[in-house]
């Protein structure tokens, strides 16, 4: 029979853990509010197109826009189409990716590239696969990205060409996945001390890696100028996995600011050596961006 003792002691150590376990990780979400979801972003996101001005390294080289296509009840569609009239190759590719352009026998001064964005929301607000694709012009290379989730993984699959790549990679519950390449337009309901997980994923990333998981909080609130005027905006930023951050690994690897509403007004991002910056458009430049690409997409026709 066990001592009286050791009873007490298995007790203490039961309530301490149940301690931690209640501070750590149920009471903060009572404090602060539950974090953005897919659900809350979608009812929250304006049905209008939102335009972007597109910046690397402080210097607009391009444009966005956001858009949210839906039918009915069924699945919804966050779309983001993004150019870039000017890509600075050398800083904005992995070391496969500036080795292959190197192989290029007339390079070019340059490069365009445009990217097209999807994820499919279903109706309860889960993700069930997202599609990518990235042109560079003018050597009229084609990369495709898609990815299905399937439970708690994702099947990846890359292509260009005649190559080929897949994996399977494990996705967090819950969580909202990143491209950098596309702006977040709505992260509604936000509370300083709020966390969540970001598993980034991009074609431009290596083909070993081709998935990280970033981890954003709501730091503070921030001024921020933004159409003429000075804003109190929510700050987040982003970071690597708390298990990596140390080293080159503990830095900042993006930010954005949000209005009381949950507009997104600013969105900026680190790929490989660029800092990539999206700034939102006001609504009279948005229109004006809309029928610019409808002429676009005439002429291509």
């Amino acid at each position: 029979m066990y001592s009286r003792f050791f009873n007490i002691a298995v007790c203490l150590m039961w309530l301490s853990t149940m301690t931690w376990l209640i501070t750590q990780k149920v009471m903060p979400s009572l404090w602060v509010g539950q974090p953005p979801n897919y659900q809350t972003i979608i009812e929250s996101q304006k049905r209008e197109p939102v335009g972007w001005k597109l910046w690397i390294n402080n210097k607009q080289l391009g444009w966005a826009l956001s858009t949210l296509e839906e039918q009915g009840q069924g699945p919804k569609e966050i779309r983001s189409y993004i150019h870039f009239n000017e890509l600075p190759l050398e800083e904005f590719t992995s070391g496969w990716g500036r080795a292959l352009f190197r192989l290029i026998e007339q390079p070019s001064d340059k490069y365009e590239m445009d990217v097209q964005n999807t994820l499919t929301i279903d109706s309860l607000g889960k993700l069930l696969r997202f599609d990518s694709k990235i042109q560079l012009d003018p050597l009229n290379t084609v990369l495709r990205m898609q990815g299905i989730v399937d439970g708690p993984k994702m099947h990846v699959e890359v292509r260009s060409g005649d190559f080929s790549y897949t994996s399977d990679v494990s996705l967090p519950q819950h969580a909202l996945l990143n491209d950098a390449l596309s702006p977040q337009t709505q992260l509604p309901n936000l509370a300083v001390g709020q966390t969540w997980t970001v598993p980034a994923i991009s074609p431009l990333r290596p083909m070993s890696n081709l998935m990280e998981i970033l981890h954003a909080t709501v730091e503070e609130k921030e001024p921020i100028y933004w159409n003429s005027v000075i804003y109190d905006a929510w700050l987040v930023v982003y970071r690597n996995d708390p298990g990596m951050s140390f080293g080159a690994n503990s830095r900042t690897r993006g930010k954005l600011w949000v209005l009381e509403d949950g507009t997104v007004i600013k969105q900026q991002a680190m790929i490989f050596d660029c800092l990539l910056s999206f700034v939102r458009m006001s609504s009279a430049e948005t229109a004006r961006l809309v029928k610019k690409c409808k002429q676009r997409a005439e002429n291509d026709e």
